[in-house]
């Protein structure tokens, strides 16, 4: 595998680890290095930057870090990688591509050891990206590759499903492992191997919704179901054949529906937007140009105003600024600050994500529809493909977020130097 690609399983898997308590310890370094590089993630930016403590602090607690137990050994971590250098008021961050912060991140997996188990979980998960895989022929590669007992293999198998590291469903009497990557480049031959396993009827819809999807880029959930049916959107979703992309906020969680290969038409999607900022992103842009009214700033020359994010420019004053970009301000994509009155200005951080962005609103097969609708109440989350797909697939519970208020006033008051 490439250095990015094991970051973004690294990533992948820290998250996943999140979600689950274990008894075993056999996961620690995969999680260490994912934090360290979900915190080097939203430090850095295109250019070497200074930030102060508070929006360290800030940027910690937002992407689920904690200040006190995992904050300063993560710190050390990054100041040891060269990465970061520390004074008593203020962090020297390097600056990074999202493909570099990965490799950083495979590297500091590499210098803490990981063990056998670890380094099979990345292995094994980028396998069943490419094609669906027999549990016994994995459990043999697994067996020979990394030289483990087939006892040890087995368990270690059952506890990568467990967590969520990749998916396994018994198809006749077999179990097959296989995760939402899948899908990621237009292959047609799996396409083609998921229309076989449908009857004629359902088979109809699913070419109704792939036309759909080409002709429009992406339409809200209702409707996607609207095309199938309940029981088949839900098959067709967890397996990774569709997206969907999600906007919370106090007044609920608005979907919509995407392609997997609209993104990878610019980019190794499961590497370059590891993090799905990207995504969230054009998410929140989206709902700039399509739902915000013209009065708190209304997005019309979408092209003008990426390029001067992109060329390092601070935007605005308007009132949408400090209400539609929360989740990418607390990822570290954009700075924030207030101007007056009520109103705020805005610059991009991290280049390589606005140009991503830019991309697919200007040049993807969305570029002459409006890629969401929604009502027009301001995003505070974004809940990506593989969450949502995990949620339909394990009905798992979604958690709380409190305090985002807090954390957006810190970030907006500690500022970047």
């Amino acid at each position: 595998m490439e250095r990015k690609t094991i970051g973004a399983w690294i990533i992948h898997h820290c998250r996943k680890l999140q979600g689950v308590t274990l008894s075993t310890q056999d996961y620690e370094e995969i999680a260490f290095a994912g934090k360290c590089g979900t915190m080097l993630n939203a430090l850095a930016g295109t250019r070497e930057v200074d930030v102060t403590m508070d929006r360290l602090q800030a940027l910690a607690k937002a992407n689920g870090i904690s200040t006190k137990l995992e904050l300063p050994s993560i710190l050390q971590e990054l100041q040891r990688q060269k990465l970061i250098d520390r004074s008593e008021s203020e962090i020297a961050v390097l600056g990074l591509t999202t493909a570099q912060t990965l490799e950083q991140t495979a590297t500091i997996f590499d210098d803490a050891s990981p063990t056998q188990c670890e380094k099979a979980a990345l292995d094994v998960a980028e396998n069943v990206s490419e094609l669906p895989v027999a549990k016994n022929d994995a459990k043999e590669y697994v067996s020979d590759t990394f030289h483990l007992p087939t006892k040890d293999t087995e368990e270690f198998l059952n506890q990568y499903t467990q967590i969520g590291f990749f998916d396994s469903e018994n198809i006749s009497g077999k179990d097959i492992y296989f995760n939402g990557n899948l899908f990621r480049h237009e292959d047609i031959g799996k396409i083609n191997g998921v229309l076989s396993s449908l009857s004629s009827a359902d088979e109809k819809k699913v070419v109704e919704l792939s036309a759909k999807l080409k002709s429009t880029g992406c339409i809200p959930k209702k409707e996607a179901i609207g095309i199938l049916d309940d029981v088949l959107y839900s098959k067709l979703s967890s397996i990774g054949f569709i997206d969907e992309n999600t906007i919370g906020n106090e007044f609920g969680r608005f979907s919509f529906i995407t392609r997997p290969a609209s993104f990878s038409k610019f980019t190794n999607s499961a590497a370059d937007d590891a993090f799905d900022l990207a995504k969230a992103f054009v998410t929140s842009l989206t709902y700039g140009m399509t739902s915000s009214p013209h009065g708190r700033g209304q997005i019309i020359m979408i092209e003008a105003l990426m390029r001067k994010l992109i060329a390092g420019s601070w935007v605005g004053p308007a009132t949408a600024i400090g209400q539609d970009y929360k989740v990418l301000e607390m990822k570290g994509v954009l700075e924030v600050k207030s101007a007056s009155d009520g109103l705020f200005h805005m610059r991009l951080l991290k280049k390589e994500v606005g140009q991503l962005a830019l991309l697919v609103i200007t040049e993807g097969e969305a570029s002459a529809e409006p890629l969401l609708q929604m009502p027009s109440v301001s995003a505070t989350k974004y809940y990506g493909p593989e969450e949502n797909r995990v949620i339909i697939r394990r009905k798992q519970a979604e958690p709380l977020k409190k305090g985002v208020a807090k954390l957006l006033s810190d970030l907006r008051t500690g500022g970047i130097r």
